[in-house]
């Protein structure tokens, strides 16, 4: 019995026994950082943005993403830390990922719009110029409107309202683009030109609902705004406090 004993002790299979348990109790049940990644999106989605935030959080510590992919998670994660109100966190991401990638003109202007609403002005202004100059990198049509209604917002903030609504313009000279809407019903209600408010309102109302778009895309600042604006707009009068 020993011996017998020693003989299988000795054989391949229990090495090849050994080796397959080693897999099954190391390794995930989700393949690696890739797979996260897949599964980020997806949640992010369907909606599952806390979902989304795990698992783009388990693909950056899998180790084995790509550049690439990795500078887009960071970019992914950060978004969702904003919709959550979590701008701290968002700005970092949003410092990752153009770490990685340097280009990435979207990141440079929401982590601009984040530092904007911590109030950080000279560190917000330089990343919209960034981005405002990382333009000609961009396939995508709606980018420069897109930029530039972010950099009008931070005019808003710093009270430069009519350099707010003068970036707001120059949005919709290069192409009409649903939020400057929104942008200019919060300029003049921080001016106190409540009929304009309900004007502007209007069309960011109708132009959300041709693109089938919700409010609820937006971030916690601007979604708080939003909610603010729909009273404004139908009683013109001040926001409530």
């Amino acid at each position: 019995m020993k011996h017998s004993r020693q003989m299988i002790i000795a054989g391949p299979m229990p090495i090849l026994i050994a080796a397959f348990l080693v897999m099954i109790f190391t390794v995930p049940c989700w393949g690696g950082g890739l797979e996260y990644y897949q599964k980020g999106r997806a949640e992010e989605k369907a909606g599952n943005r806390l979902g989304a935030i795990k698992s783009y959080s388990l693909a950056i510590q899998a180790g084995d993403i790509s550049k690439d992919k990795l500078a887009y998670i960071y970019h992914r994660r950060a978004s969702i830390r904003g919709f959550f109100g979590q701008s701290s966190l968002g700005i970092s991401d949003y410092s990752k990922s153009i770490e990685l990638n340097p280009r990435s003109g979207t990141s440079y202007s929401l982590r601009g719009y984040l530092l904007g609403v911590l109030g950080e002005y000279d560190l917000a202004q330089r990343d919209h110029l960034a981005a405002k100059a990382l333009s000609e990198y961009s396939t995508w049509d709606s980018y420069l409107p897109w930029v530039l209604q972010h950099y009008a917002d931070l005019w808003r903030r710093k009270g430069h309202y009519e350099k707010a609504l003068e970036y707001c313009d120059k949005a919709l000279k290069v192409k009409p683009y649903a939020t400057v809407y929104f942008r200019r019903a919060w300029i003049y209600s921080n001016m106190g030109q409540y009929p304009l408010v309900r004007v502007e309102f209007e069309k960011f109302k109708k132009a959300m609902e041709k693109q089938k778009v919700s409010f609820n895309v937006f971030w916690a600042d601007e979604r708080a705004a939003i909610e603010r604006l729909k009273v404004v707009s139908q009683s013109g009068q001040a926001f409530p406090r």
